[in-house]
């Protein structure tokens, strides 16, 4: 028989179902980070002032690691606990973070008995938590990639709408989600994002009055485990601007990118084509006409992609940090444009690296391309073992396709101005030539791969080295450095195609001349091609050398002359003319001033 609840108890229940932060107290178990133990869900100083801000529209100014997405998850059960026939959409810009929001939530309501005991259904395809009193938790993504505009939102009804890290968001996905709160008044909008310095949407949003949201700013330094030697380490990690986006949530200047942000978006939505299986929402919003069906190449052993000479392909390896990543790239002469038709992450595993090869085997064996670049970093072995291969199996072409190269090494580039052979940096000679291929409009990439898009849009300068060269970003960039590569080979191996270096050119052609040089004459001549860095660098060799032109074929008599006169009458037979700045004495020896 169920125990009683007495009207000082149900006012009380009323109380705490009414505060979300005193229901998330009651409510939800969670682990604590400092006590290592589960407890009851306690909101910070600054999570309770935003938790507890009655204002139907929101906006989270937030540091990383200062709890706004945890804030915003919790936010969003206490609405769909408390409310009856409720609907909350949670969006973010991409799937994984989405993902990663309900994750957490099937943690929370996991681990608290009163929560779970109500839910009714929890499911990731579509992303949805469904309570018994029938209010429901459904996520989105923008497919900020795509270009879409939010398309997947479109046409959905809420109560409550919860936009996470909205700066990576399109000035048309905000539209598209704002339009749904325009159904009635009492609909509420919470917005949250670390700057990127942007002046877009979020930035208005914090700025502007006139968008009507109350902003709660709160830097990583408000986290209570903040201390002096997280704020050493962060400082010495990230560039000045990168720690006040970062870490003190301040607009300041926006982040510029390695690669230019138009110029990457133009090369997504160039082409309308997928590589790798869709997910499950990005084939929910194709079935229901929010997204034109891609052309799919998904070509395998059994269907092997249709032959192309001018095909690359580029591997990181990295058998300690992260997965490998392989690139294939090929070059559309029709297009005029360098399209990445593959891309692959080989997972961690107990043979991580026989499995990169093995994969390295299988991608020759679909795609058979020209080339095939790798990094040594980690790779000495893989490479190798792919020689040895290749040496087993001829037909296969991996002894001469593989080459591998040390980001650190310097690469012979030969300048098409003056043709001398300069001396680059291997990764910053790598990272620019993929910069410049993405300025010209020539690199065509899926609108479905959202992780590819994320790794380039977030690939910046670190640092400066002594030497002044750029250190890049070494977080998530795999996949970048793989395309690197790939575009590299083309460089390297395809420069009419690339049209960004000069390789020494040969001849075979032999021509007859009818002045004759002589072998000492030619010998000079010879030296001066093989060696014209040389002339270049000793303006008095060629100053000395115009003089000799001048004076070539010149009657000796008609010249400046000095006659050396001999100090003793008796020698008559040391007589002789010497040419003019001639310092010689006696006999034929001597020096001479040029």
């Amino acid at each position: 028989m169920a125990k009683k609840v007495s009207k000082i108890q149900q006012a009380q229940l009323a109380v705490v179902m009414k505060d979300p932060v005193l229901w998330a107290k009651h409510f939800l178990i969670t682990n604590n980070a400092l006590t290592k133990k589960m407890g009851p869900w306690e909101a910070r100083d600054y999570q309770i002032e935003m938790m507890r801000d009655p204002s139907l529209k929101k906006v989270y100014r937030c540091g990383r690691r200062i709890g706004k997405s945890e804030t915003m998850i919790v936010e969003a059960l206490h609405k769909a606990f408390t409310h009856k026939l409720y609907r909350v959409l949670f969006v973010t810009p991409y799937e994984n973070q989405v993902n990663l929001v309900f994750m957490r939530m099937k943690e929370l309501i996991g681990q608290s008995p009163l929560v779970k005991a109500q839910l009714v259904t929890f499911k990731s395809s579509p992303y949805t938590v469904e309570f018994k009193n029938g209010s429901k938790i459904l996520g989105f993504t923008t497919g900020a990639a795509s270009g879409s505009g939010a398309a997947s939102v479109r046409g959905q009804r809420a109560d409550y709408i919860f936009m996470d890290e909205l700066d990576y968001m399109g000035a048309d996905d905000y539209s598209t989600i704002s339009a749904i709160a325009g159904e009635r008044a009492d609909i509420g909008m919470t917005a949250s994002s670390t700057p990127t310095g942007k002046r877009g949407t979020f930035y208005e949003m914090c700025t502007n009055p006139k968008y009507g949201y109350t902003e709660h700013y709160h830097p990583s330094t408000d986290n209570p485990g903040w201390c002096q030697e997280m704020e050493d380490k962060f400082r010495a990690e990230m560039t000045p601007s990168q720690y006040d986006h970062e870490i003190l949530a301040i607009f300041g200047t926006e982040e510029a990118g390695v690669f230019p942000k138009d110029k990457v978006d133009m090369a997504w939505r160039r082409e309308w084509y997928a590589y790798n299986p869709l997910t499950d929402t990005q084939l929910r919003s194709v079935a229901k006409g929010d997204l034109k069906e891609p052309l799919m190449m998904d070509w395998d052993e059994y269907n092997p992609a249709p032959p192309n000479k001018l095909r690359c392909v580029g591997v990181d390896w990295d058998a300690h940090q992260a997965s490998s990543s392989i690139i294939v790239l090929d070059y559309d002469i029709k297009a005029s444009i360098f399209r990445v038709i593959k891309r692959i992450e080989v997972p961690r595993s107990e043979y991580t690296i026989d499995n990169a090869v093995n994969w390295v085997i299988k991608v020759n064996q679909i795609y058979n391309p020209a080339w095939i670049f790798c990094d040594r970093g980690y790779g000495d072995y893989q490479i190798e073992r792919l020689h040895i291969y290749g040496d087993q199996h001829p037909s296969t072409g991996l002894k001469e396709k593989v080459v591998g190269y040390q980001f650190k090494q310097t690469l012979d580039i030969r300048d098409p101005t003056t043709g001398i052979a300069t001396k680059e940096p291997m990764k910053p000679f790598m990272v620019n030539q993929l910069v410049i291929a993405f300025d010209r409009g020539r690199i065509s990439l899926s609108p479905f791969d959202e992780v590819l898009h994320k790794q380039i849009i977030d690939y910046t300068v670190e640092r400066i080295s002594q030497s002044g060269q750029p250190v890049y970003t070494s977080v998530n960039e795999h996949f970048v450095d793989a395309l690197g590569l790939a575009y590299l080979a083309f460089v390297l191996n395809f420069s009419k195609i690339t049209r960004q270096i000069k390789l020494p050119e040969y001849t075979s052609r032999i021509e007859r001349v009818d002045t004759t040089l002589g072998v000492s004459r030619a010998a000079q001549a010879l030296n001066e091609l093989n060696r014209p860095h040389q002339m270049a660098s000793n303006p008095w060799a060629e100053r000395a050398n115009k003089l000799k032109e001048m004076r070539r074929g010149e009657p000796k008599e008609k010249g400046q002359q000095w006659i050396k006169v001999p100090l003793k009458p008796d020698r008559p037979s040391s007589y002789r003319s010497v040419q003019w700045g001639s310092r010689s004495g006696y006999g034929t020896g001597g020096r001479t001033m040029w």
